[in-house]
């Protein structure tokens, strides 16, 4: 009799625990810059942001690390909030909107017909964790296309870097925050200048 409660206390005990772990919840996050970015020219063009290519890694809702320029891994617990390329359009697409820049931008997925196109490829976005800290970086290529023509009318490159307040996925989305604020202006200002000149 004895054996038999043993066993059933045994059997609890381990079917007990195996249930009792619920698992840590994933946290997810976004980029928003928000800003009113003013410019000194406005265009009756319309503008259509096409989608951004990236690498393989970047296509999904992971925030990627690198150690000590090893092997990139990304953070179990914490996630964007959709796909980073999408996230960026996004933003892309708000800045551009309220700067009254351009008649009107739409992104990707819209049928209308516009006159301009702005293509570009994320290039990285990574957080670099070493024994001094941990800092970001984001490279992405723009292109501004005449859709008429075809024309490449501009290209320019954006690359930053920008320090973490912390070694961690918040961290790493504090700086990713400043660098998009700076990257939405000069994003900005660079389409001014080159509608300006054609």
């Amino acid at each position: 009799m004895n054996r038999i409660t043993v066993y059933i206390l045994i059997a609890l005990f381990i079917g007990g625990c195996a249930i009792r772990d619920v698992g840590r919840p994933v946290l997810k996050y976004t980029i928003s810059d928000g800003a009113h970015i003013k410019t000194n020219i406005k265009t009756r063009k319309i503008l259509k942001i096409s989608q951004l290519n990236a690498p393989y890694n970047l296509l999904g809702n992971k925030i990627w690390y690198k150690r000590d320029s090893f092997a990139i891994n990304s953070y179990l617990y914490s996630n964007w909030n959709e796909d980073f390329p999408s996230i960026v359009e996004h933003d892309i697409a708000n800045s551009l909107y309220k700067s009254g820049l351009f008649k009107t931008v739409y992104e990707r997925n819209s049928i209308i017909l516009a006159d301009l196109s702005l293509e570009g490829e994320i290039i990285n976005a990574v957080q670099n964790v070493n024994k001094d800290g941990a800092s970001v970086t984001f490279e992405v290529r723009l292109y501004l296309i005449d859709i008429k023509s075809s024309r490449l009318i501009a290209s320019k490159d954006f690359l930053y870097h920008k320090r973490c307040e912390s070694i961690d996925a918040i961290g790493a989305v504090k700086a990713y925050n400043r660098i998009i604020k700076i990257f939405n202006k000069e994003v900005v200002s660079w389409l001014e200048t080159s509608v300006k000149e054609n």
